[in-house]
């Protein structure tokens, strides 16, 4: 499975051409605090939020050892209008990430998945006789492989392919209780507006997604559009918006 990975894979003419036009920045919300900003002017503000530190005392006084917590920022690995700001435990492992990911962003069937991190490949189930290069378990914990400064890519479903970059922003000491992963921030959904009346647009035609042209449609327009009713999907908040099966995330929390 290894072949393929890399921003340079040989499906590239293939993935621009699926991929959204440029928009003005996407901003979100901080869980902590509830203000809006950019995915970078997030970065600096999860590091002072005054809401999130108070937390980092509560944490402090509950039984458990300190452990390392690393702060990630997920992005679409082509554009950046679609970004995660997450907090995980240094003790959670790859797969973790990778389900996680896999709940809030991408799976509609299943696809096979890997990171690609300081050269190495980390597979759920890697077959070293047909891997080009080394390949690890996604069973490597977080806090081992993933240092502040380190950037991953991440591939998901090696047909029609969804990449990722993971960039390691910060790691602190501190006590965790809970699921392996928060959710500190994420883009609030892109502007999409249908290509015929220019309406907030609902649905997303694949087909034309892939041939590069415009693609979104309103309610009214989707039964008049001229490819089959198949190849349309729900504009949903994710980089795998129009691709393969997908028709959204799980249902929060995550």
């Amino acid at each position: 499975m290894t072949p393929g990975l890399g921003l340079a894979h040989t499906l590239k003419a293939g993935e621009e051409a699926t991929k959204m036009p440029r928009k003005k920045a996407t901003r979100g919300n901080c869980v902590y605090c509830d203000k809006e900003y950019t995915r970078w002017s997030m970065t600096r503000h999860l590091q002072t939020c005054a809401v999130r530190a108070s937390t980092f005392e509560t944490h402090a006084k509950r039984p458990g050892r300190a452990q390392e917590i690393c702060h990630l920022l997920v992005e679409d690995a082509w554009y950046s209008n679609y970004w995660l700001h997450l907090e995980i435990s240094g003790r959670a492992t790859l797969d973790e990430l990778d389900e996680y990911l896999r709940v809030i962003w991408l799976d509609c069937c299943s696809h096979l998945s890997q990171f690609l991190i300081n050269e190495i490949y980390y597979e759920r189930e890697p077959e070293e006789e047909w891997s080009i290069g080394e390949t690890k378990s996604t069973n490597a914990q977080i806090g081992s492989v993933l240092r502040p400064g380190t950037i991953a890519e991440y591939e998901y479903d090696l047909g029609t392919t969804t990449e990722l970059k993971i960039s390691a922003q910060t790691v602190r000491s501190g006590k965790w209780s809970g699921k392996p992963i928060r959710l500190m921030a994420r883009n609030h959904p892109p502007e999409t507006r249908c290509m015929v009346c220019g309406q907030q647009a609902e649905w997303i035609c694949s087909e034309c997604l892939w041939e590069g042209e415009d693609c979104f449609l309103c309610v009214h327009h989707l039964d008049k559009h001229e490819h089959d009713d198949e190849m349309t999907l729900p504009v949903v908040n994710s980089p795998r918006i129009g691709m393969c099966a997908y028709d959204g995330p799980a249902e929060p929390p995550y």
